[in-house]
């Protein structure tokens, strides 16, 4: 019976046995049924645009070797005689278009064939060669499996995501027109049909987001100045990189690649928001910057008695300042910090609700402050040297036990406007550490007031 296994819709019986593919594939494989193709393939499956002979007799040539460029079921055919070895298939022009940086991992190729095997006939391939720069190699690819193809044909793969073909690669190569595969077969009544090549080059390059090989990063860019050179290297620690927007945790530095706060290498880079004003609070806005805030702090202690005596002498030295918070609420000797060590003290007095008017200051000190008990503190300078502060009481206790003092005199006391403190009919007095979040607060209304417009004095008191 003649047959032409080259031409369209030939009658052909599929043969899938496991001895025929062991005699095609020249080794034992897996059959692969259903197989999803590799993940991360960068470029493919491509098909060749020419597909030619190469070799000379006494090898067959293939017949229409040009039909083996696109999955349409024409076909190029092997011997009409069902019987020798044919010359190398070659197919090439795959039209690939690797990035320039690219690295290449793995080659793949699909043949999509189907075969006839004649009882007592053989079929096998010779050869399965990748060709480069136009010439066939020395190299057999690695056999990957076969699977199902389009019906009735069959998929042989060769190669995969990490076989090169035991050659060197380089993007060019792989975009040349005369990159390639070539195969022979050898047949004893048997019959081979090709409907197609087709190749898939896996690759890795450098701004595709995906580490390959020979990279330590790879963000998707090819920008340096952000942790991740324009080669895919990490940039060196502590080199500077894009801010995140917040000017309060310091200048951002690269870190294994990674750009991270500056306070995270150095607590020092975080912007610095102390003032030095205990009477103001302090924060960070990530956009804005340091923010200090002149109004009264909120949620401090009361007492359900205090009083405010200011005098303003002449001379200053005449000047006097005393604030009593009495039967205040339940406080322990630790909530007042440690005066003895670094526990900074201040005195805010705030006319209405607004900055405050003035402010004593009184630091730490272990010789001026001495603990009383286990119950709290207490602060003596008869020179006023600070801020004209000369005694301080802090002493804990249970509910409406509690009490604070605070006296001053001299030139060192601030001067005030006293004719103006009650004229927004408020006046507020805050007692504030550095060491803890307690504070201590008195509020004069208008009907606590006992001078009015006085500019040589201020007095108020609460029952």
């Amino acid at each position: 019976m003649g047959i032409r296994p080259f031409l369209r819709d030939e009658m052909v019986v599929r043969c899938r046995s496991s001895s025929w593919i062991a005699a095609a594939l020249l080794g034992s494989l897996t059959v692969v049924v259903g197989a999803v193709p590799p993940a991360g393939a960068d470029q493919g499956p491509k098909f060749a645009t020419t597909a030619v002979n190469e070799g000379t007799p006494p090898d067959d040539p293939w017949q229409q070797p040009e039909a083996a460029t696109a999955s349409d079921n024409v076909y190029a055919g092997g011997p009409l005689t069902g019987i020798g070895t044919t010359q190398y298939l070659k197919a090439t022009g795959f039209g690939f278009s690797i990035p320039h940086n690219a690295v290449i991992e793995g080659i793949e190729v699909v043949v999509e064939a189907r075969v006839t095997v004649v009882p007592g006939g053989s079929f096998q391939v010779v050869a399965e060669r990748i060709v480069k720069g136009g010439v066939i190699g020395a190299t057999d690819g690695s056999i990957e499996g076969m699977q199902p193809g389009p019906f009735p044909d069959d998929l042989l793969l060769y190669g995969g995501p990490t076989d090169l073909w035991g050659e060197m690669w380089t993007p060019a190569d792989i975009n040349a027109a005369d990159f390639g595969f070539a195969f022979k077969i050898n047949v004893d009544t048997s019959f081979v049909l090709v409907d197609s090549i087709s190749i898939t080059v896996f690759s890795t390059a450098c701004g595709d987001g995906q580490v390959g090989s020979g990279e330590q990063c790879d963000d998707g860019n090819l920008a340096d100045g952000d942790c991740c050179s324009s080669t895919c290297q990490f940039e060196p620690a502590g080199s500077p990189c894009p801010s995140d927007g917040d000017v309060c945790n310091g200048t951002e530095r690269c870190f294994v690649g990674n750009c991270l706060p500056g306070a995270i290498f150095d607590p020092d880079a975080a912007l610095d928001c102390d003032d030095g004003n205990l009477c103001t609070r302090d924060s960070c806005d990530p956009i804005d910057g340091c923010v200090h805030d002149p109004t009264p702090v909120g949620g401090c202690r009361t007492a359900q008695k205090s009083m405010l005596i200011l005098k303003q002498g002449s001379p200053d030295s005449k000047d006097k300042l005393i604030w009593k918070w009495i039967k205040g609420q339940a406080t322990g000797q630790e909530d007042f910090g440690v005066p003895t060590g670094t526990t900074q003290y201040a005195l805010c007095i705030y006319a209405g609700t607004v900055s405050a008017t003035a402010d004593y200051v009184v630091p730490g000190d272990a010789v001026k402050w001495s603990a009383i008990a286990t119950k709290g503190y207490k602060y003596k300078d008869a020179s006023g040297a600070n801020d004209g502060i000369t005694k301080i009481l802090l002493k804990g206790g249970a509910p409406d036990k509690s009490k604070c003092l605070v006296k001053g005199k001299g030139a060192n006391l601030d001067d005030l406007a006293l004719e103006t403190l009650d004229d927004n009919g408020l006046v507020t007095v805050q007692l504030v550490n550095d060491s803890t979040s307690v504070c201590f607060e008195s509020t004069f209304t208008a009907a606590d007031f006992v001078t009015v417009d006085d500019p040589t004095q201020f007095k108020a008191k609460t029952q």
